[in-house]
This record gives structure tokens, C-alpha cells and sequence, in this order.
């Protein structure tokens, strides 16, 4: 639901943007107020990434996501009841940033929360909710003014916030504060399991404890400080899964699908076909939900990679044949216009005078960008919001994913507001063909840089990058001979003694005897 709420903030503004300018409107906006009306949410989503993952550190996923609930309700109401474009444009800004605190805090949640075989289709399930949050925007605009959309919208997060209020606190993030007994009370409430629970708490536990004896002194457990956290973002166990989450939100929004996305209209417009430009459009965007949807089946049967790597080729070639259509255009327009053949002066000219003409090829631009939303939404559209959560080191997971989600946020940003700067320097055909080049780029990427996580629980995929990281020899000769396999890890962790409790109360215990003690 929180992310519903997101897919409201971003249909909001298309379907209020023509009430505001009618005469009877109690407040007048022109086209600059508009503007400001549909782009500050983004700045409120980049700052809301930015201090979500702090907040959500210090407070935790349960009580952050409660909090992005209330400002999402408080900037509603500010919207709703506003008397002028300025008060629009603060509540535009505070839902922003509820969305992008949500947004950071819940994927993170859901990681640390589900267990491994379904963890691929719960990622998958916000941005399902974006696509049916932007779907419902559309409707109810068509039968309410702006402000009644306000307030209505205004109901749902207080939802999140009351069945959260029920829900227990991540494992990882209370592992990460020391709180062992409350981690395993809560996985084991989550997982109906004890044994499993126990089972997985123990080796996030040691995974911690390792990091720990890193500091001075080692026997201590501590809080980290900001040069410690500095620390750990100059390891390669954090900055190559935050690199590899990076390039990957580079590949999503430079592949041209936010530019479709953002500006579908205007693209079926230079298509210049027969279709109506509004129709195909509103195609397009249920094309989109209901491709998400499927993705969440498709991610539950099929590796990450493969998914990436297909939907990477499959926008490749969507991207290619969409920017030999305008190419075709552009360089033959003349051709259109006449009925004079001869003037081509080349028999292959001809032929694609005569197809041009017969409007064959009107569908040609709505089939490809079809395709492209399809496998846009099956891959790169999805995968990698959850997939960086996955990747990256509990201890400094909150924080990363906000760096992460605030480059993204970036990188729509400049996606979007570069596309027509693009078309002047490179024509439509070229922009199209830059989107094709970046797509392919992205599958190769992914071929030779990702991992597989789709079969790895959350302390696998660590021990995946922390193999190869800056640790002493000492330590990373432990590491490999300790963790060689499943088996030797859950022999070696049964063999440790982990610290029950916080504070002064710590007691030891094996981890098969955690649930007793709990």
C-alpha cells in the first residue's frame, strides 16, 4: 500500500493539470506552475532517499515506513486544502519525499523479511502496486476534482500505517543493533519456524560479530560511528554490490524507459500515423500493468540474470526497429508528401514510398514500444529495485539503498529532462538508436558483472562479496576455509557462541538452543 501510495503522487499531476487552468478554478496555474506541479515531486523523492536509509538505521523499517505513512497523509491534506500554487507545490514535495522514504525503507524490508524462494516475487510486488496506484490516479481523476483526489488519497496510507503497526521488526536490522533474542522472536513469528529462525539469526549474528573484531577493541561490540561507517564504504564488500546497483538504475532509466514513459504521447506524435496518439497511450499504460504483473510470476520461476539479459536484448531490438521507423521517416518524407515516384530515383526508394503510403506500417511504432514496455517491465523495469537490497551488507543496507535510490532518482531525473535536448542533436531515429546502444550495453553488463542471487539467503550473498574484499589475509583465509560451503558454515556456526540480549544482560548460548532461552 505504501507504494500504491507512490503510484498516486506520480498520475497525480496528469490528470489535474486541466482543471487547474479552467476559468472556474479556485486556483489558476499556468503552464510554469505545471511544470513545478509534476517535477518537485522528484526533488522530494531525491531527498527522501537520501534520508530514508538514515532514518530507517536509526529507527527501523517498521517504524520508518510508519512515519513515511504520516507525511504521505500530511502532505495530502496540504494539497487538498491549499489556496494557493505554493502550498500545492510544499505538499508536492512532502509526499515526494514520503514516497522516497517508503520506497528505500520497504524493499529493504521485504528483503530482510521473506524467506529466499519467494523473495524475488515479494521485490517484485511495490512496483506492481506503483503500476495499479498510477491506473487508479487516472480513474478516479476522470469523476473528482483535484482536491477531493487530495483528500481520498489521503486515506490510504493511514492503512499502512495501522497494519504495520502489527507487523514485527526487521531480523536484520535488530542482528544489526545486538538485539539477538528479538531477532529470532521476530523471524520466527514471520517464518512460523523456530529452528529455521534460529538457524538464520546465527549466521547473520556471526557474519556481524566478524565485522565487529575488526574494530578496536575486538571483544566489544559497538555501535558504528561516521568514521566507521566511512570505513566500511571504501571496503569492496560494500562499493562493488553499490556499483553493480548503480550502473544497473543507469541502465533502467538510460534505456529510454522513463523518456517513454514521461513522454508516450509526444513519441506517438512524431510517429505521425493513423492511430490516435491518447489511445495508444492509455494502451501503453495498461500494457505496462499488466506485464508487471506477470513479472511477478516470471521472477518466481526464472533467475534474475536470465530475466535481465533477455529484457535487455528484447528493448535492444525494440529500441532498433523503432529508430529505423523514424529513420524511414525522416529521410523519405519527401517521398510521403508526393505522388511523384520518379523523384525517389531508386527502385528501393520506391518500395518504401509505396509502404509509406499505404500505412502498413501505422502500428509499427505502438507494436514496438508494446514490446519494449513489456520486457522493460519483466526486467530492468523491476529487478534491479530489489535486487541492489539483496546485494548489499546488512550492516550498511539502509544507508546504501538510500544512496542507491537517490542516484536513481537522478538519473530519471536527467533521462527525462535530456530526451528532447536529444531529439534536437540526434534526431528521433538517433535518440531511439542511443536507447538501443545503452540497452545492449545493459544485458552485457549484466552477463559479466551480476550475480545470481535468486537461490542465496541474505548471509550467501554477503559471504559473496566479502570473499574478495579488503580484509587482512588472516581474515579473509578464515573466511574462505570457514564458509567453503552450506555445510561447514552451519557446522561452524553451531560450534559458536552467540550474545543473547542487549545491554548488560548478555548470556551464551549455542544456536540450537536460542529458542529456549527466548
Amino acid at each position: 500500500m505504501s507504494l500504491f501510495a507512490t503510484g498516486n503522487i506520480t498520475g497525480y499531476s496528469s490528470v489535474t493539470t486541466y482543471q487547474l487552468t479552467q476559468p472556474g478554478a479556485t486556483i489558476q496555474a499556468d503552464h510554469s506552475d505545471l511544470s513545478l506541479i509534476a517535477s518537485l515531486v522528484t526533488v522530494g523523492m531525491f531527498l527522501g532517499t537520501l534520508t530514508g536509509g538514515i532514518v530507517g538505521d536509526v529507527l527501523g523499517r517498521r517504524r520508518t515506513i510508519m512515519l513515511s505513512s504520516f507525511l504521505f497523509c500530511a502532505g495530502w491534506v496540504v494539497i487538498g486544502f491549499a489556496g494557493s500554487v505554493a502550498q500545492i507545490l510544499i505538499g508536492r514535495i512532502m509526499t515526494g519525499a514520503a514516497s522516497g522514504i517508503c520506497s528505500t525503507t520497504v524493499q529493504c524490508y521485504i528483503c530482510e523479511v521473506v524467506d529466499k524462494s519467494i523473495r524475488g516475487v515479494s521485490g517484485s510486488i511495490p512496483s506492481l502496486m506503483v503500476s495499479i496506484g498510477v491506473i487508479c490516479m487516472y480513474t478516479f481523476g476522470t469523476f473528482f476534482n483535484w482536491r477531493m483526489l487530495a483528500l481520498g488519497s489521503s486515506i490510504f496510507p493511514l492503512f499502512v500505517c495501522f497494519y504495520m503497526f502489527f507487523l514485527p521488526d526487521s531480523p536484520s536490522w535488530l542482528v544489526s543493533k545486538g538485539k539477538y533474542t528479538e531477532a529470532v522472536r521476530s523471524l520466527t513469528w514471520l517464518r512460523n519456524n523456530a529452528d529455521e529462525a534460529e538457524e538464520e539469526i546465527a549466521k547473520l549474528s556471526k557474519i556481524r560479530e566478524r565485522r565487529q573484531s575488526l574494530c578496536s577493541p575486538p571483544s566489544e561490540f559497538k555501535k558504528y560511528s561516521f568514521s566507521t561507517m566511512l570505513t566500511r564504504f571504501s571496503e569492496r564488500s560494500v562499493l562493488h554490490p553499490l556499483g553493480i546497483g548503480m550502473m544497473l538504475f543507469f541502465f533502467q532509466k538510460f534505456c529510454g524507459t522513463s523518456s517513454i514513459t514521461f513522454y508516450a504521447t509526444l513519441i506517438f506524435k512524431y510517429a505521425d500515423n493513423e492511430i490516435n496518439d491518447y489511445v495508444q497511450t492509455i494502451v501503453i499504460g495498461f500494457v505496462r500493468l499488466i506485464s508487471t504483473l506477470v513479472s511477478v510470476f516470471l521472477i518466481k520461476y526464472y533467475r534474475r540474470r536470465v530475466l535481465l539479459i533477455t529484457s535487455g536484448l528484447m528493448m535492444f531490438v525494440a529500441n532498433g526497429i523503432l529508430g529505423g521507423y523514424f529513420f524511414l521517416k525522416a529521410n523519405y518524407s519527401h517521398v510521403v508528401l508526393t505522388n511523384d515516384t520518379t523523384t525517389v530515383g531508386t527502385e528501393s526508394a520506391s518500395i518504401i514510398h509505396s509502404v509509406l503510403r499505404s500505412h502498413s506500417l501505422d502500428s509499427l511504432p505502438l507494436i514496438c514500444v508494446t514490446v519494449f514496455m513489456i520486457f522493460s517491465s519483466i526486467g530492468f523495469g523491476i529487478i534491479p529495485f530489489f535486487l541492489v537490497v539483496e546485494l548489499l551488507p546488512s550492516d550498511v543496507r539502509s544507508i546504501s539503498c538510500s544512496i542507491a535510490y537517490g542516484f536513481c532518482q537522478l538519473m530519471q531525473f536527467l533521462s527525462v529532462k535530456t530526451f528532447l535536448q536529444l531529439l534536437d542533436c540526434l534526431n528521433t531515429f538517433g535518440t531511439f538508436w542511443l536507447y538501443a546502444a545503452i540497452s545492449f550495453a545493459g544485458a552485457l553488463f549484466v552477463a559479466l558483472f551480476v550475480p545470481e542471487t535468486s537461490n542465496l539467503n541474505s548471509a550467501q550473498i554477503e559471504k559473496l562479496f566479502e570473499k574478495n574484499s579488503g580484509m587482512s589475509s588472516g581474515e579473509s583465509s578464515s573466511t574462505s576455509s570457514d564458509y567453503e560451503d552450506e555445510d561447514d558454515e552451519e557446522k561452524f556456526c553451531s560450534k559458536t557462541p552467540l550474545l543473547i540480549g542487549s545491554g548488560k544482560e548478555k548470556v551464551e548460548s549455542n544456536y540450537s538452543s536460542i529458542g529456549s532461552k527466548v
